[in-house]
């Protein structure tokens, strides 16, 4: 007869994501995510198939909610630069800010799961496709130039909305990404991006 579970999966993989995103794959050794999410090496093992798994659930876990919070925001209609402002400018870096858990991953390609390398590029690839859509509509409604290259913007954008994260990771102030997201807005707006 089997035994019962005596942990909470949601809880397991919110520990585990918070070492993975501080540490990074490789820096969150297996002995620290035992110690850290509760679990013994054998639970580890039998619920996700080992450390790599264990990432690549708590990366889809981050990914449901960063995912949500993108489409929240970036599906408001009207469609339109003030979705995009919007989501720009809800990104804060705070004292503890270790980066985008996503942006983090794509950074870490080399060492991080195949897998969670692939859930990481299509997230990416999702916000930027939420930012092309937000162009599209942009341009009917006359707020960026008829003609403009969207899907160069929509890139664009998901590269700056990426930079920004690393940015924060540098030691960017509040101010400074807010003076950057302040100068691409006015640059979408004149034709100048």
């Amino acid at each position: 007869m089997a035994r019962p579970r005596t942990y909470d999966r949601d809880t397991v993989l919110d520990k585990a994501m918070s070492l993975f995103w501080r540490l990074g794959y490789e820096g969150a050794h297996l002995s620290a995510l035992v110690t850290h999410t509760g679990l013994n090496r054998f639970s580890l093992y039998k619920e996700f198939g080992g450390k790599a798994g264990l990432y690549e659930a708590a990366l889809e876990k981050f990914l449901g909610y960063l995912l949500g919070q993108y489409r929240d925001i970036l599906t408001v209609q009207p469609l339109g630069l003030e979705n995009i402002e919007a989501v720009l400018r809800s990104l804060q870096y705070g004292s503890e800010y270790y980066g985008c858990f996503m942006i983090n991953t794509l950074t870490q390609r080399d060492t991080v799961p195949e897998g969670a390398y692939a859930k990481a590029l299509a997230g990416a690839d999702e916000i930027e496709a939420l930012y092309f859509g937000n162009l599209v509509s942009a341009m009917a409604r006359g707020q960026i130039a008829s003609g403009s290259n969207v899907a160069g913007l929509g890139k664009m954008l998901q590269t700056l909305d990426q930079g920004l994260h690393i940015q924060g990771l540098a030691g960017t102030s509040d101010a400074q990404k807010d003076r950057v997201i302040s100068a691409v807005m006015a640059g979408l707006r004149t034709g100048v991006a």
